[in-house]
């Protein structure tokens, strides 16, 4: 923020009302779907399938092999939009984790898979069973459009980072977690994010196995091949509302034609690119690449230009990723005029209202969650848009629902009486656009995505 927004803040009436922290109503929200001690609510073929220590157990012999794949299928229902948490210990062979899937035979499925295997830069990756085959590889930012083609759009992690930091634990136990929501799939190994996949494509159904699904069945795949040892415990899921339309892709890696620039276009540096921070001067950021992120390569001063979406929103749930160089600074304005702060504040001990994920003079983090500068860190946030009669009066304020940094909860129901300094008109209303500051400092951002709430 500049010394005018700060003056404005003086005057302003401040309101301060990988994975989030659970409370007891939040656990109170988990079905367990394994009980520990046999295969109630579970069916497979029993000659694979049984409990031992606490743990399903899927074990193939020399003498005892599956002519092909198959299954230990949930029969307690099918699920649609959920986060699923599973642990796993695999001692050979190849398994997965089935979601979303239906049943084409007795114990045979097709459906997303979640892989499972002893291989450092697989383990994590997205396969489509029975059906289309590989989805989204480790790493990966996929889009699958409307005739089932497939763009890596960006990454979520770097693999070999990932390999480096031992996302995977080989042969033991291995913690997943799985949210789907509506086309929008997002993997977790140990906290890892591993992918993220938005499936556009057509609809699958028994005579068509080749498209995408919203809901169906969860299975544990027993792979047709050599002797093989996998195990599962620890089995949760957690339905969550369908309230929200289809995820939207707000950055499409190519090009910024869905974003317009606020003020002279001549001054702006925002670029399309990989980022990285400069060898040369960590306070800046170099393009390295042609494709994949949203880069502002401004000096340290903010020699640049706000940018924004061209499409507008009201009640919405947003996740982006975004890259500071050291002491930079920027923002991200929910609707165009309420400001989340983005600045390099790693390792500082009292957070302000200036600080990394404060709400710019409204309210301080709970939490210091931001990264070392230079490390991709990850946003969500849920929000509530100001309303309005059909004069024009405003009858509910703007509410931040919920802000997560990097897993940990830095806001929740926190009300906003009024815009913030700097916005993109100074004006509340009903919808608004994604806006990011860029004149303050370099920044880069990368898998903007948005979910309208359903009226």
């Amino acid at each position: 923020m500049n010394d005018v927004a700060k003056i404005v803040l003086a005057l302003y009436v401040l309101y301060i009302g990988f994975l989030p922290r659970a409370t007891a109503d939040d656990q109170a929200d988990w079905q367990v779907l394994f009980n520990g001690k046999d295969l109630t609510g579970w069916d497979g073929d029993p000659r694979f399938w049984s409990v031992q220590d606490g743990a399903i157990r899927g074990e193939t012999t020399l003498t005892k092999l599956p002519l092909h794949n198959t299954f230990l299928i949930w029969r307690g229902g099918e699920f649609q939009d959920f986060i699923l948490k599973i642990k796993f210990r695999i001692r050979n062979g190849n398994s997965g984790i089935q979601y979303l899937s239906m049943e084409f035979d007795k114990w045979r499925i097709s459906g997303y898979q979640a892989e499972v295997e002893n291989a450092p830069g697989k383990v994590g990756f997205l396969y489509h069973e029975a059906g289309r085959g590989w989805l989204t590889d480790v790493g990966d930012f996929m889009v699958i459009d409307k005739q089932g083609r497939k763009s890596v759009i960006s990454k979520v992690a770097d693999k070999d980072e990932l390999i480096k930091a031992g996302y995977y634990k080989e042969k033991d136990w291995n913690e997943y977690i799985i949210i789907t929501h509506g086309n929008h799939i997002v993997h977790y190994l140990n906290g890892y994010q591993t992918i993220e996949l938005i499936d556009n494509d057509r609809l699958a159904d028994p005579n068509d196995r080749k498209g995408a699904t919203r809901s169906g069945l969860l299975a544990l795949q027993i792979h047709i091949g050599p002797p093989m040892l996998v195990e599962f415990k620890d089995i949760y899921i957690k339905h969550l509302e369908p309230k929200y339309g289809d995820t939207v892709l707000l950055f499409n890696g190519k090009d910024l034609d869905n974003w317009q620039v606020k003020g002279d276009k001549e001054k702006s540096k925002w670029a399309v690119g990989t980022a990285k921070m400069s060898p040369d001067n960590p306070k800046l950021l170099v393009n390295e690449d042609s494709h994949g992120e949203m880069l502002n390569l401004a000096s340290e001063n903010g020699d640049s230009m706000d940018i924004y979406t061209k499409e507008k929103f009201g009640d919405c749930h947003i996740e982006l990723q975004l890259m500071v160089p050291k002491g930079s600074n920027s923002g991200i304005y929910i609707m165009g005029e309420y400001e989340i702060q983005v600045l390099d504040s790693y390792g500082k001990e009292k957070m302000g209202q200036g600080d990394m994920g404060a709400l710019y003079g409204a309210a301080p983090p709970a939490v210091n969650a931001c990264k070392k500068p230079g490390q991709w860190q990850k946003y969500i946030i849920e929000f509530q848009a100001p309303a309005f009669d059909n004069d024009g009066k405003k009858i509910r304020n703007a509410k931040f629902l919920k802000v997560e940094l990097n897993g940990q909860v830095l806001h929740e129901n926190l009300e906003m009486p009024g815009q913030t300094p700097g916005g993109l008109t100074g004006k509340e209303a009903p919808i608004g656009p994604l806006m990011f500051q860029g004149n303050h400092g370099p920044v880069a951002f990368r898998n903007i995505v948005i979910k309208p709430v359903l009226k």
